[in-house]
């Protein structure tokens, strides 16, 4: 019987490693369009914590790499970053399903030429930068001030 919970609290410790210090996010697409940005990830943090430490480490990064966030209007910014997941889609797989209530809410980017152009929208997280020099963030339905 102790065999079987030392194996279990063995197994939980592997996953928690896992998940928090051994997955690497990447940035898979950035779009920027006149007013937002959009960052697509794979393998974001899990935790609200997590999700802001991902971000603090790496904006820098992904300003160096990829120009964004532009400051807007009075130098305030807003990102929005998409969960990868299933990889990218056609735009036609938008669509209700007949025999369900399901629906398929896609974003999709005109600048890729492939047919497999959009994600779902799954977002994982939105900052938002002031004019008080204040940031936003909002992670799963909640607002996180920094």
């Amino acid at each position: 019987m102790k065999q079987k919970y030392a194996f279990i609290i063995i197994f939980m410790m592997i996953l928690f490693i896992y998940f928090f210090f051994m997955r690497k996010t990447r940035v898979i697409y950035v779009h920027e369009d006149e007013y937002n940005t959009v960052i697509v990830v794979r393998n974001f943090p899990i935790t609200q914590w997590g999700k802001i430490f991902w971000w603090e480490n790496n904006k820098e990064f992904i300003k160096e790499k990829y120009g964004v966030p532009r400051n807007y209007n009075k130098g305030d910014y807003s990102i929005a970053i998409l969960n990868e997941s299933d990889g990218f889609k056609k735009d036609t797989e938008a669509n209700f399903y007949w025999f369900s209530f399901e629906h398929t809410d896609l974003y999709c980017f005109d600048e890729i030429k492939s047919e497999k152009r959009c994600v779902e929208k799954n977002i994982l997280m939105n900052i938002q930068n002031g004019m008080d020099k204040k940031i936003f963030y909002y992670i799963d339905g909640k607002l996180i001030v920094k």
